[in-house]
């Protein structure tokens, strides 16, 4: 039962993205979550569930950054195939100009 309602609330975690806030405040956040449940959770339990909730942040991260990523490769082809087409100078001038205007 336990063991149940840590992961339920290492699950509420990750799905709210409370994974920001930091360690303490997730083992004192935990303890409130199992405390509403009837459990009750010990610092040492909640400590334990922080290696799952990091990885978690982890993942989210790392796909965060290859969003990131792969958006600015998809433009920076983008220009590249246009710096074929049309020639280095002539998009550089386009993109000053948008630049300008923007």
């Amino acid at each position: 039962m336990l063991a149940k309602s840590v992961t339920e609330a290492a699950r509420f975690i990750a799905e709210r993205a409370v994974i920001q806030e930091g360690g303490p405040v997730l083992v004192r956040f935990m303890t409130q979550v199992a405390s509403r449940f009837g459990v009750v959770v010990t610092q040492k339990v909640a400590a334990q569930a922080l290696p799952i909730l990091g990885a978690l942040g982890g993942a989210v991260v790392n796909y965060a950054f290859i969003q990131h990523f792969q958006e600015v490769a998809r433009g920076h082809f983008t220009v590249r195939r246009l710096e074929r087409l049309y020639g280095k100078k002539l998009v550089r001038i386009e993109y000053e100009r948008l630049a300008a205007s923007g």
